[in-house]
């Protein structure tokens, strides 16, 4: 049984794990075009969904349910785990 989802991501949040910038990738199978957005300037409290409806994709101006955006996950710093070995 699936659980309900929680309350969308605040830029807060992000911020606290150690994450400053969004990733758009276009869903376009002719484009998938994708960039990397700071977001530093807007306001702890902005949550995802926000930005998924206000990206325009630069290269073919997809936008709306044609951009997925998350945030970039690969900027996260590493941490040490209980057992020594280092993951994300």
């Amino acid at each position: 049984m699936k659980h309900p989802a929680g309350p969308p991501m605040t830029l807060g949040n992000m911020r606290g794990l150690g994450v400053r910038r969004l990733i758009a990738s276009c869903l376009n199978d002719a484009c998938r075009h994708t960039a990397l957005i700071d977001v530093w300037s807007y306001a702890a409290e902005t949550e995802m969904p926000y930005f998924s409806s206000h990206v325009v994709c630069a290269k073919c101006g997809g936008r709306g349910n044609k951009i997925d955006v998350r945030p970039n996950w690969k900027e996260q710093p590493t941490q040490a785990s209980l057992v020594g070995k280092e993951w994300r």
